[in-house]
């Protein structure tokens, strides 16, 4: 008798446990990001963005501690998200022109890890004329032993994570190259 108790108590409360969506902000273009640009821009070096996709395994929506899934595009889909702020970093830079070398970038990596408190992001660029180069990028955040909490910091921490990946991308030299 007592199982079935525990059981009528356990089981909602588990469902509900699971039914949370943790959303992160729209993306902002990151003052590091626009100088490094910036200094490319200056020499000539003009871009686009062309298709950004996830590779093969890489998961959309990642699932927090089993609390549930983090909506990293804001309603969108994170391919989209990624391309956009690519997009805003070219901009606020002075690298985007319509009509210029499109960029594509393979998602290779998405993985939130809420107990360390740490992004990892892997991309990979490259256009029609080059075989590009991939980078992977790690970043810290504060996480909290509630989950809840750790979702919330996870979430709100991608777009930190985010940008710390485009300028791993954008300050590498082979960027550059590619234009």
């Amino acid at each position: 008798m007592k199982l079935k108790a525990i059981a009528f108590l356990a089981v909602p409360a588990l469902m509900m446990a699971g039914c949370d969506t943790y959303t992160a902000q729209q993306y902002q273009s990151s003052a590091q990001n626009t100088i490094t640009l910036q200094e490319l821009a200056a020499r000539g070096e003009r871009a686009t963005v062309g298709e950004v996709r996830l590779a093969e395994g890489v998961e959309p929506r990642p699932t927090c501690r089993l609390a549930g899934p983090l909506d990293l595009g804001g309603g969108d889909n994170v391919a989209q998200t990624i391309k956009e702020a690519m997009q805003a970093e070219l901009l606020a830079g002075g690298v985007y022109r319509p009509g210029a070398r499109p960029v594509n970038i393979i998602v290779t990596g998405l993985q939130p890890d809420s107990f360390k408190g740490e992004w990892k992001i892997g991309l990979q660029a490259y256009t029609q004329q080059s075989s590009g180069f991939a980078i992977q990028s790690t970043t810290p955040f504060s996480t909290s032993f509630s989950a809840y909490a750790a979702c919330n910091n996870t979430a709100t921490a991608f777009n930190r994570a985010l940008a710390s990946a485009i300028q791993t991308l954008v300050s590498d030299p082979r960027f550059a190259q590619m234009l």
